[in-house]
């Protein structure tokens, strides 16, 4: 197999990855509130199991008690069915219990300064190995702002063959992480060895 038939068959698989995580359920979990913020259960019910996220609405906010002012958290020590959990090590959350983090709002130690600087708020990042999502529970869950309309918080869910992943991403931009940019590029480089074989057979 030649090189640009790798980089054909890379372009067809990323256009496939990229369509199937466009199908992926997106659902919204509600807006903060401007003094207490938002916490609530990620599945919204559907599971015997839950699993607890918050996001700051702007006030001192400390919803499992860490001690101190945060930003976001998430408790997945309800999740009875993937106890497990492990922060990623590109993770930067503070762990306060086995199974419960925290973003602080003082992000200094990050170079960002203090309550939702936006520039380089750490994205949370957990796996359990060797576990899986029930397809029910993979998709997208949006917390927004006060005005119903700004995005504040992305809850990613997905599975892998190394296991079940969750990414949260406080105040997220659009911004494609890393692998979907290396998607895209595989993508436009299969598309450009494809018109130029078809070029070379017309000529």
């Amino acid at each position: 197999m030649t090189f640009k038939h790798l980089l054909a068959a890379g372009a067809v698989a990323a256009f496939m990855i990229a369509g199937s995580a466009a199908n992926a359920q997106t659902f919204v979990l509600g807006n903060e509130d401007s003094v207490t913020g938002f916490v609530g259960d990620l599945f919204q019910g559907r599971f015997s199991d839950s699993l607890t996220v918050a996001s700051d609405g702007e006030s001192s906010f400390d919803p499992f008690n860490a001690g101190y002012d945060t930003t976001d958290g998430i408790d997945f020590t309800p999740n009875a069915g993937n106890p497990n959990w492990v922060q990623d090590a590109n993770s930067h959350w503070n762990q306060i219990a086995a199974q419960t983090w925290v973003l602080p709002a003082d992000l200094t130690p990050f170079g960002c300064g203090i309550e939702n600087a936006t520039t380089c708020e750490p994205i949370g990042r957990w796996t359990v190995h060797g576990s899986a999502w029930n397809p029910g529970a993979i998709g997208n869950f949006l917390i927004y702002d006060t005005d119903g309309v700004t995005l504040s918080d992305r809850i990613r869910t997905y599975n892998d063959g190394i296991g079940a992943h969750l990414v949260f991403s406080s105040d997220p931009s659009f911004t494609p992480e890393p692998a979907t940019w290396a998607m895209m590029l595989m993508g436009f480089f299969g598309l450009g060895a494809m018109v130029r074989s078809r070029k070379t057979v017309a000529a």
